[in-house]
């Protein structure tokens, strides 16, 4: 560094050392811009050498999973069938209503036959409620009537009733006096009466019994 007094200024003055390496500096600064400048009209002149390719096209591919194999169905064969006749619907017939059953009355009772004798009268009572011949009824009590002798001479009543059986022959079984009238000589009047017309008819075929009961009732009137 120098002094000038005369102009009362100070000259610094860079030594020897310090000049060298600002020349250094600019002369790096220099060939770098040069070398840079080369490096670009290389790469200038290589674009307008080559020749210009046109555009690549771009192709955009969706690849998909593969489908799986189709399995065929059996054919199925196809009858050609007609339709069937449609069935009337059967009409709905309404329920019967129950019937309620009729309470079966009983039979009447047969009423006693009774028949006015020479010798008194007769009254006649059957077991078999069914028995309806009244034909046959009086041809019995005619014929046992005809046989009875009857030995009361007083007025005084009396009656005595005698049981039996008449078989299907007309046979008469099981002979008995049923009531008696306290009086044994009227009693067996009647019974011998009974006996004495066996056999009687045969019964009819249509009644349905082994045999008919018959209750006879003898009685003596008084009036003779």
């Amino acid at each position: 560094m120098n002094y000038n007094i005369d102009n009362n200024t100070f000259r610094y003055t860079l030594p020897p050392s310090a000049r060298h390496n600002g020349f250094m500096k600019r002369s790096f600064t220099y060939s770098l811009g040069i070398h840079a400048f080369l490096l670009i009209l290389i790469y200038v002149s290589s674009l307008i050498s080559a020749p210009m390719k046109p555009p690549e096209k771009v192709y955009t591919v969706k690849i998909l999973a593969a489908a799986s194999p189709v399995q065929e169905q059996p054919k199925t064969k196809i009858i050609d069938e007609k339709p069937k006749p449609k069935l009337k619907p059967k009409p709905k017939t309404k329920p019967k209503p129950i019937e309620k059953q009729k309470e079966k009355k009983p039979k009447p009772k047969r009423k006693p036959s009774k028949k006015t004798l020479s010798q008194g009268s007769a009254t006649v009572r059957l077991d078999g409620e069914n028995f309806t011949d009244d034909f046959y009824l009086n041809r019995i009590i005619n014929k046992i009537a005809n046989n009875w002798l009857n030995p009361i001479r007083s007025s005084r009543k009396l009656s005595t009733i005698i049981y039996f059986k008449i078989l299907k022959d007309g046979k008469i079984t099981d002979i008995k006096v049923e009531k008696s009238s306290k009086n044994s000589l009227f009693d067996q009047s009647a019974k011998r009466a009974v006996m004495a017309s066996s056999p009687l008819p045969p019964l009819a075929g249509s009644y349905s019994g082994d045999y008919l009961g018959v209750h006879f009732e003898f009685e003596h009137t008084g009036g003779r």
